[in-house]
């Protein structure tokens, strides 16, 4: 699928509700997509779409939760996975992307707007609530080629820069964080300017978009995944 849109990529939807998949399906429908399966758990839509075709994208409800997302990915590992979810929470995102998600979607989304955005996932991209597309655009400018440098194994942190990445991707602020790793919030506000000079971040927003595409969180490991994005915290 990376690199180039099948003519009907196959799409298995799961959601608890049959009229929201019902929906789903009168919009992707002659649009590009083929929705082979749909079943309101992934152990349903396994076990009736076990003899179909393989998907090459799942879209799945966000209260299935985050395990689904990681069972989805190991038992079809060719298929990108976009979560539709009714808000944009920091945590809920950094827990999606850790798991294997490849978008995050609302249900505010335009009908347009979600046909295009699943082309991007089918075509090996991450999408994410389009409030930050004009601000993950700017970043883009100023630091070209960012996504390609600002890797976990391209950056030196130490464990406190670490901790203190992922509570503020998380949402705490600095005297959360200073509580949380019993140290003061000076010395916070040190490792915080040390971190935006080794991410080439101008701001904590910044950082925190960083810290959800590596998987920095305290639900996650440190993985690579490309351009996962969160809501600024």
């Amino acid at each position: 699928m990376r690199g180039a849109l099948v003519d009907n990529t196959i799409v298995w939807l799961i959601d608890a509700h049959p009229l929201l998949r019902s929906g789903l399906r009168a919009q992707l429908e002659g649009k590009g997509f083929a929705v082979a399966g749909e079943a309101g758990t992934v152990a349903e839509i396994s076990r009736s779409c076990a003899e179909g075709p393989a998907p090459h994208l799942i879209i799945l409800d966000f209260a299935q939760g985050s395990d689904a997302v990681a069972a989805l990915k190991s038992a079809q590992p060719q298929a990108r996975t976009v979560v539709f979810a009714e808000s944009a929470e920091l945590s809920h995102l950094a827990d999606m992307f850790s798991a294997g998600a490849d978008g995050y979607l609302l249900k505010s989304i335009s009908a347009n707007a979600l046909i295009e955005s699943l082309k991007l996932v089918a075509l090996g991209e991450k999408v994410f609530p389009s409030m930050l597309t004009d601000f993950l655009g700017a970043m883009r400018a100023n630091h070209t080629g960012a996504s390609e440098r600002v890797r976990v194994g391209d950056v030196a942190l130490s464990q406190r820069e670490i901790d203190i990445i992922r509570r503020l991707a998380e949402g705490h602020s600095n005297k959360s964080i200073a509580k949380d790793l019993a140290i003061t919030e000076a010395t916070v506000k040190v490792h915080l300017k040390t971190v935006l000079r080794k991410l080439g971040a101008s701001n904590r927003t910044q950082v925190a978009i960083w810290a959800v595409q590596h998987g920095l969180t305290n639900n996650g490991s440190n993985s690579q995944r490309g351009n996962g994005r969160q809501k600024p915290a």
